[in-house]
């Protein structure tokens, strides 16, 4: 009698058949039997499974299909730890009868050159040696002669034969082994489908998470008499054990087994030690007699070369498992050429990226621009950190990771913007690789492709390729968790830096929620470091983002306390001058025109006069003034002035669009010509849709709706209120499309 159990798929009993194991899952060796005999090349025992009913269905329909001359090329996909091993023993085992000739599977996990791989040479000498070959016959004396030999004899037979290639990395594991012949089916694992077998007709099976039921049954069914009362007194507890475990069996079932085995473990236990060391981390150092559950990772890891591996194991020490390019560069910058490909004169960073690619540890994703690990991989390159790293050595990523994100941070708020800075880090030169971020003023200014660019930010098209940089927004958007994360854990001085190069980001693009926790770890560092400098700045640009947000006591609270800050002995004057320009502006925005213009006239000797910018923007400020007044013929000559010199810093520097825009606007609610009123709003549309300014450009775009009428109106309201909500103005959304009815 032969059984298959739900949990372990174990094979038992006594069988007329040749079973031989081969590879890391157990699983006896049986032989005995009379012609014909089945060679069986293939463990009796997996590790957990728990009902993959309907993907074993699946199979069973591919298998209905090759019979009547469809593919006989399965690929199953999935990261490492969903059962992709298990899922396909399991379905041959259930049909070790009809697949009278072998069953074979082989581990295909080795190296990327000639694509044999560790373990399929083996496999063919155990072949052979159960159909009683003479191997010392010509033709057996090389591995390629051997595997030749060994596809031919399996073509020749008339009955079925199903060969298993475990952990594919290469087209050139495969072709071996494909066949024209009706009685061979072929299937294959690996993390991402196989590229260059495509004129094979591969059926591409990729296998999904087990559902939270599943997991949950798995517990239940290793647990066994204990399941009912040990899980049932932490429900709370064990749905979050179950959640933990994302869907992988591999996590479910070493987990499972731990709690199995120690019986004083509580689930809720388990549970914060897997929340605190990392998921597989904890079950690693916790199992003391059974698999260990990074082996499969690890086996991975022992393959790559030199310098891929210390990159993996630098991108574990990484806050979070997405990254961009550069990085790698900045990891490996000192790394040692290694014998490889001699045509290949890429720098030793890009080939260690590369290979982790076609390892498909790291996957590119278009939509991001950044490189994505998969949850479990990263978290075991955390753990090969820690396992393979030495401390001088994660000291030293840790050190470069943090370097290369200041320096890119500055690099791209550089090209960003124009504003005075204090950082120490912007002109400066890294001594890695940056992105070579593409300036503003060259953006989208067409409303349609604007519009779809914003709501379908994750669109590949709207992207670019692997070798091309980002914008300065794209890279800080993909980049924000880890300047945040390295803002509250940096070194002294890391998060002020950073806050002051993110700030024309969050200007433009909102996130207030976001921008305040930079702000906040921002000023608590340059109080820590007792920065009057940056002290000065961090409370700028809190009275910047507190007006953004309309709170008028605590943009006046901040800008005052950034004029003390300035006017600390040896800070720099041109901190003063921002002070006092942003009391001002609190001014005008509170209705204290005189105030305000006071305020803005005293701050003018502390500005940079030699630069254009700061003067127009302090021409633009003195407009806005003078029109609260009434005072238009005032108002629209210093907006002149303020236009005259934004086009100076054009020529001498480069375009400002968003100020420009915002003296466009201004004018256009002055002059008194509907006509001419149009044409300077359809300019600041232009100028704001070139910038990205999405606040800006609603406003124009409802200014404009006053000016239209019919469908025209409604259509430009209705692209307001889309403009607005964009950027999280959800009231000033509501305000537009109530006034359509």
């Amino acid at each position: 009698m032969v059984g298959v159990s739900g949990t372990h798929n174990t094979y038992s009993g006594g069988s007329p058949n040749i079973l031989a194991q081969l590879g890391p899952v157990t699983g006896g060796v049986y032989l005995g039997g009379s012609e014909p005999r089945t060679v069986r090349i293939i463990p009796g025992t997996t590790s957990a499974f728990q009902n993959r009913q309907a993907e074993l269905s699946d199979l069973d329909a591919l298998l209905d299909g090759a019979e009547r001359g469809r593919s006989r090329l399965w690929c199953l996909t999935g990261p490492p730890g969903t059962g992709k091993t298990a899922l396909a023993i399991t379905w041959i085992n259930q049909h070790r009868d009809h697949f009278s000739h072998a069953q074979i599977a082989i581990a295909c996990g080795g190296d990327l050159g000639e694509g044999h791989g560790r373990g399929i040479v083996e496999v063919c000498d155990r072949y052979f040696s159960l159909r009683g070959i003479d191997t010392d016959r010509p033709g057996f004396d090389t591995d390629e002669g051997k595997v030749e030999m060994f596809r031919a004899m399996i073509e020749e037979q008339d009955r079925p034969t199903v060969l298993l290639l475990d952990d594919v990395r290469t087209a050139a594991q495969v072709r071996p082994f494909l066949s024209n012949t009706p009685n061979l089916v072929v299937i294959t694992t690996s993390r991402l489908p196989v590229k260059g077998v495509a004129d094979s007709l591969p059926r591409i099976f990729g296998l999904r998470p087990l559902p939270d039921g599943d997991v949950s049954a798995l517990f239940r069914d290793v647990l066994g008499d204990q399941g009912p009362e040990r899980l049932d007194a932490e429900p709370e507890a064990f749905d979050r054990l179950v959640a933990l475990c994302g869907g992988s069996p591999l996590l479910a079932g070493t987990a499972a087994a731990l709690l199995h085995d120690r019986t004083d473990l509580g689930v809720g236990d388990l549970v914060a030690r897997m929340e605190a060391q990392g998921r597989l981390t904890h079950l690693v150092d916790s199992v003391e007699d059974g698999p260990d559950p990074a082996a499969v990772f690890e086996v991975s890891y022992a393959e790559l070369s030199s310098n891929a591996r210390a990159l993996y194991r630098a991108l574990g020490l990484h806050p979070v498992r997405h990254v961009d390019r550069w990085l790698a560069g900045s990891l490996l910058r000192d790394a040692p050429d290694e014998a490889g490909n001699p045509g290949d004169h890429r720098d030793p960073w890009e080939q260690a990226l590369d290979e982790l690619c076609k390892r498909s540890l790291l996957k590119w994703d278009p939509g991001s621009g950044r490189y994505l690990m998969d949850d479990l991989t990263y978290e075991h390159a955390r753990l090969a950190a820690q396992r393979h790293g030495t401390d001088s050595e994660r000291h030293r990523f840790r050190a470069r990771i943090r370097e290369y994100h200041l320096y890119a941070a500055v690099a791209a708020d550089t090209v960003r913007t124009a504003r005075w800075r204090v950082g120490p880090l912007y002109g400066a030169e890294a001594s890695f690789p940056l992105p070579t971020f593409t300036g503003p003023g060259e953006g989208e200014t067409e409303f349609r492709a604007w519009l779809e660019h914003r709501r379908n930010p994750g669109n590949p098209d709207v992207h670019r390729d692997e070798d091309s940089p980002p914008t300065p927004d794209q890279w800080f958007e993909g980049a924000m968790e880890t300047l945040l994360e390295l803002a509250r854990g940096g070194a002294p001085g890391d998060a002020w830096q950073l806050a002051e190069a993110t700030n024309g980001y969050f200007t433009a693009n909102g996130r207030n929620d976001l921008r305040a926790l930079m702000l906040e770890a921002g000023f608590d560092d340059a109080v820590a470091c007792g920065n009057a400098d940056a002290t000065a700045r961090m409370r700028a640009q809190l009275a910047e983002a507190a007006l953004g947000a309309g709170d008028l006591d605590k943009a006046l609270e901040h800008a005052r306390a950034s004029l003390a800050a300035a006017e600390t002995p040896g800070a720099d004057t041109r901190g003063r001058g921002a002070a006092l320009e942003w009391i001002g502006l609190h001014a005008r925005r509170s209705g204290d025109a005189v105030e305000a213009e006071r305020l803005l006239r005293e701050s003018r000797p502390f500005l940079d006069h030699t630069r254009e910018r700061p003067l127009a923007l302090s021409d633009m400020h003195l407009g806005d003034v003078a029109a609260m007044r009434g005072d238009t013929a005032a108002a629209l000559q210093w907006y002149r002035t303020s236009m005259e010199r934004f086009r100076a810093h054009a020529r001498l520097e480069r375009p400002d669009r968003a100020n420009e825009g915002k003296v466009l606007l201004a004018q256009a609610r002055l002059v008194q010509a509907p006509a001419q009123s149009r044409t300077l709003l359809e300019e600041a549309r232009e100028a704001f849709l070139a910038a990205d300014r999405a606040h800006q450009l609603g406003k124009v775009l409802e200014g404009l709706g006053e000016l239209l009428e019919g469908r025209e109106r409604v259509r430009a309201w209705t692209d307001a209120a889309e403009a607005f909500q964009l950027v999280g103005r959800v009231a000033e959304a509501e305000r537009v499309l109530a006034r359509i009815g």
